[in-house]
């Protein structure tokens, strides 16, 4: 398991792992020449700071150290040391451990996938991360730290060689990638897998595939014409409702006849007054014709 002979500065010995699985960083020791009642301390430096001690492994006897949550940047050079506590005001430092791309593994993406017609809609989310930038109690997604390259294969379950792959880069917490022009009646099949957006040795294993099948022209069809049926049924009779109706001749405003209001004087709709009249004022001339 331990891949790192680490000595001393006093020529202390111990042998030392990197172990790292989805961004978390589990440093693993053993000093065989060590007395069962030796601390110790680790420290961590990213390029451009000074070397700080992981608060929750100084003074330690236990014989590893997760020190995930002391790193933030993966873009930068990281490294790890490990002291022994040779005494009180004493510690031998062994020679540092680097912590990058280069050491990244992480686990299998997965997938799930919808279907429209024949456009396939793959949904890719990736595996927790364990990260200082991640609050504790949710799932942190590795594509909200780095923004990895992700890679989506459809293929047809029947014929491995009919298939269509995307790669895009991914920046969101999940990532969605679309493909079109599918046969109908087949089965497809989505698997995916993801990179280290600068580094594509540090790549995923493939998700489990999802697959769905497409819908069959013999299907389709039969359905096409039954809505073009149920469309004909309907149409139908409110035709026929509409040629029987009579025609009544419209009247416009040339055949109209013209109401009383439009041929009277307008002095003539003033309502006559209410004051009596004398008949002896009623005088009555007569046409010599």
């Amino acid at each position: 398991m331990f891949r790192a002979n680490v000595p001393g500065s006093n020529g202390t010995v111990c042998y030392a792992a990197v172990e790292s699985l989805d961004l978390r960083c589990l440093l693993q020791w053993d000093c065989p020449h060590a007395s069962p009642n030796t601390t110790y301390t680790v420290q961590t430096k990213t390029q451009g700071d000074p070397w700080q001690e992981v608060p929750w492994c100084v003074w330690i006897s236990s014989r590893s150290c997760d020190v995930s949550p002391a790193f933030s940047n993966f873009e930068l050079y990281n490294m790890i040391r490990l002291g022994v506590h040779l005494s009180p005001s004493s510690t031998a430092w062994m020679r540092p451990l680097k912590f990058d791309y280069s050491d990244f593994t992480f686990s299998p993406p997965s997938v799930s996938v919808s279907l429209k017609e024949d456009h396939l809609t793959v949904k890719v989310q990736f595996p927790c991360a364990a990260n200082r930038r991640c609050s504790l109690g949710r799932c942190c997604p590795i594509s909200e730290l780095i923004h990895p390259w992700t890679t989506v294969t459809v293929y047809n379950k029947q014929n491995h060689s009919e298939y269509q792959r995307r790669t895009v880069w991914t920046q969101e917490a999940v990532s969605h990638v679309e493909f079109s022009g599918l046969a109908a009646g087949q089965n497809y099949c989505a698997v995916a897998n993801f990179s280290f957006p600068t580094f594509s040795m540090a790549a995923s294993p493939k998700s489990s595939p999802q697959c769905v099948q497409t819908v069959s022209q013999s299907v389709l069809l039969p359905a096409v014409c039954l809505g073009i049926g149920l469309t004909s049924l309907l149409l139908v009779p409110l035709l026929a409702a509409f040629l029987k109706r009579p025609k009544h001749t419209a009247l416009t405003s040339e055949n109209q006849p013209e109401t009383l209001a439009s041929v009277q004087d307008p002095d003539s709709l003033v309502p006559l007054s209410p004051v009596p009249v004398d008949p002896c004022d009623i005088q009555l001339e007569f046409d010599d014709t």
